[in-house]
């Protein structure tokens, strides 16, 4: 058998066409990937309920197969939860009845909503894949409430990650983005006020160590006939141009790129574990949180003090004061900081920058202020800079 790295998945899988050695490798190496996956990031637990979001595709029917081929093992509950975005017509319902089926044959409880996600996203001011997410993980929460599950395992794969790597570089990131997507995280999701509050629940990635070649040989050698989402296959979608035409070229001019791609985000991950112990400290020691009339949430530090830091650190204490406001650092992106370190450098007090999540930067007294101002704040302040 292959020996399996934890810290850099093995890269070349065939899938085209099964040999009689796929036929025994397949399944018996992607499973050690899980076992790997969830001891070294400690992902599940003997005993729990174990809430599995299924779409019906390939990698996420592979990831509730093998929990549930692991189920008797480790004394786990399975409950399979699969959001009807209402996007797709007649395939999205017949996705829907797959999972159901699915679950029917396997012996596992399905949990099954249909939400209409365009209508989600007029709503809510949002693009339909971000309504898209948010509806599924307020149905997971949902789930997992209604059986007393604290664990939401989803079915990202190594090339999930990759391509999310690829795509934040692209976009403009730093070290969080460098690390496309963690085995395990916090779920949070936003309250009435728009402030990202932890559920307590955790979202797990047991095929964090497995390539998506894998889960499709292991899908064909079990025969589990996953559904096929076309809308995957659609190049105007950033995801899939990376998927389909840039990861295919980078490959034929510079070989196999995953593995390179994965170690970057390895040391990425490091570094920033590294900025963020050092910006915990100068926080506990320099910041502090007031708290004013009309919900203002404000976060202040001594000016002169923050100058003083490598503008690295200054990057990440920054970051970590939106993070500690809001709960979540996505919308306020790479530029976003830059503007923030620019006014606190070059202007007076009084100088004011607006953020997202309704964030107000401003310098006042020798100290940055940063706050989360009342929904009404920026109607009522039009002009405002």
């Amino acid at each position: 058998m292959p020996v399996w790295t934890t810290r850099e998945p093995m890269v070349s899988v065939v899938v085209e066409g099964l040999s009689d050695w796929d036929y025994i490798a397949a399944p018996e190496a992607l499973t050690h990937k899980v076992r790997v996956a969830i001891e070294q990031f400690d992902l599940l637990r003997a005993g729990e309920t174990i809430v599995v979001g299924v779409s019906g595709g390939p990698d996420s029917l592979t990831l509730l197969h093998v929990l549930w081929r692991l189920q008797k093992e480790f004394d786990w509950q399975l409950i399979a939860a699969h959001l009807n975005h209402a996007l797709r017509g007649a395939d999205a319902d017949a996705d829907e009845a797959f999972v159901r089926s699915v679950c029917e044959r396997w012996g596992i409880l399905c949990a099954t909503k249909r939400e209409d996600v365009r209508k989600l996203a007029r709503t809510e001011k949002l693009s339909v894949a971000q309504a898209g997410r948010r509806a599924r993980y307020r149905f997971f929460a949902e789930v997992a409430q209604e059986y007393g599950a604290a664990t939401i395992a989803l079915g990202h794969t190594a090339s999930d990650v990759i391509e999310t790597v690829l795509l934040n570089l692209l976009r403009g990131t730093g070290w969080e983005g460098l690390q496309g997507i963690p085995p395990k995280t916090p779920l949070t999701l936003p309250d009435a006020d728009g402030r990202w509050l932890t559920t307590g629940l955790w979202l797990v990635r047991p095929l964090i160590l497995c390539w998506r070649a894998e889960t499709e040989a292991y899908a064909r050698v079990y025969r589990l006939q996953p559904r096929t989402d076309t809308s995957n296959f659609d190049l105007k979608a950033p995801r899939n141009w990376i998927r389909w035409r840039l990861l295919p070229m980078l490959r034929e001019r510079f070989g196999q790129v995953e593995g390179a791609l994965w170690r970057l985000r390895e040391l990425a991950r490091e570094q920033r574990e590294f900025l963020t112990a050092l910006a915990e400290e100068w926080l506990k020691k320099h910041g502090q949180r007031k708290w004013g009339e009309g919900k203002v949430d404000a976060i202040t530090v001594p000016r002169d003090a923050f100058l003083s830091l490598p503008k690295a650190l200054q990057r990440q204490v920054f970051r970590q004061m939106v993070e500690t406001l809001v709960g979540v650092l996505n919308e306020v992106t790479f530029e976003h900081t830059e503007q923030a370190l620019y006014l606190i450098a070059h202007h007076d007090d009084h100088a004011m920058l607006n953020l997202p999540h309704r964030l107000l930067l401003w310098l006042e007294g020798g100290m940055i202020w940063l706050g989360m101002m009342p929904p009404d704040f920026f109607s009522s302040r039009k002009g405002a800079s």
